[in-house]
């Protein structure tokens, strides 16, 4: 139906007395959407991403875990915060997140963490693994022989610095061998077949190779090697509430394995989220994941604690801020200033006073 003329003018009126009335309101409701949408640190809109590696044991039992635990979940909820479980295969891909302000919190090795520090705006607040990276090799094979052998290695990474460290204790360099880049769930199989005389890697991939091709390979020499648990800048400025009760979760689950058969049972969820992650069943067995979870973990004195030696000028910590920047990992020009100032060594004591505020011994885990 059309309307005439003179009745198109007779509602016009109408039109503008329900834009008068409608349009505040029409301005308010935006306005209240951009305000949300213009404020993503607000403790409404404030999501925590936590990374961590499924094939890094026991950074993936502390991952499976910490995913579970009901107690985080409603701490970080009366914070207004909630938090998002991503997990990667390559450090180099959360440093590019982390570098975008895009990671909240993350369990890396000692090397990404150096990178992680000096190229991004993270602090280290704990220790989530001690152990070794290893140079495996055939089975009666000593360092020495390396010279003009292929070894499987990853540029710049931990196990890089681990294969330096076995060739200087023989007076050898890396000139004296040839390198090829590998992943490292490729090097046990690259050995295995020949492709390479040996390989340098941390755990679990030296005790995987040796367990899947038995009497055949050994670990012929040992680095010490630490994982941390690093926070954002900004969620420890921003949300620190949520840092304590995160911090808190990783001290927390850490006493839960010590009881009971509750290692098994978080080794068990390591294993399903190995074999989701890769889409094939790892060689490691649920009792080789508690092993080392137990060895690299649960059994070092004070962990999660930071100790004394690794905040010290003279740390292991500062020779591979030093290694770094030498194989360009960092800029050259980096100081390690801000390495030693990213110690946030008194949160976890802080917590540890405090066991009832903060349920360092109440479990509640969902299966």
């Amino acid at each position: 139906m059309q309307l005439s003329c003179s009745a198109m003018l007779r509602w016009i009126p109408v039109f503008s007395l329900l834009t008068a009335l409608l349009l505040p309101l029409w301005n308010t409701a935006a306005n209240a959407e951009s305000l949300e949408k213009a404020a993503p640190g607000s403790k409404e809109a404030k999501v925590i991403t936590f990374a961590y590696f499924p094939m890094a044991v026991p950074v993936v039992v502390l991952g499976e875990t910490l995913k579970r635990d009901i107690i985080l979940q409603k701490a970080l909820k009366q914070e207004g915060v909630t938090i998002a479980f991503k997990t990667f295969a390559k450090g180099n891909d959360v440093l590019r997140l982390i570098i975008k302000d895009q990671i909240d919190a993350v369990m890396f090795a000692d090397f990404p963490s150096i990178e992680a520090v000096i190229t991004g705006d993270m602090l280290i607040v704990g220790m989530v693994k001690r152990s070794f990276s290893s140079v495996v090799a055939p089975l009666g094979t000593r360092v020495e022989q390396l010279r003009k052998m292929r070894v499987g290695n990853a540029h710049g990474s931990t196990s890089h610095y681990a294969l330096l460290q076995a060739l200087g204790s023989v007076g050898l360099s890396e000139k004296v061998i040839t390198l090829v880049p590998l992943e490292v769930n490729q090097m046990a199989d690259a050995l295995a077949s020949g492709t390479i005389d040996a390989f340098a890697a941390w755990e679990p991939t030296p005790t995987a190779a040796v367990k899947k091709y038995p009497g055949r390979f050994a670990s012929i020499y040992r680095h010490i090697s630490n994982s941390y648990l690093l926070v954002s800048v900004s969620l420890a400025d921003e949300h620190p509430a949520a840092a304590d009760a995160l911090t808190a979760a990783v001290a927390r689950s850490v006493r839960w394995m010590k009881t009971g058969g509750n290692l098994d049972i978080a080794s068990g969820w390591a294993l399903t989220a190995m074999t989701d992650f890769t889409g094939n069943p790892p060689s490691l067995s649920v009792a080789d994941i508690a092993a080392i979870t137990r060895n690299d973990l649960l059994d070092v004195s004070g962990a999660p604690l930071l100790s004394a030696v690794e905040v010290d000028k003279h740390t292991l910590l500062l020779k591979k801020f030093e290694f770094l920047k030498k194989v360009g990992k960092i800029p050259a020009e980096a100081t390690s200033v801000k390495l030693r100032s990213s110690f946030m060594d008194d949160l976890l004591p802080r917590l540890m006073k405090n066991p009832a505020q903060y349920q360092l011994n109440t479990f509640e885990y969902a299966q």
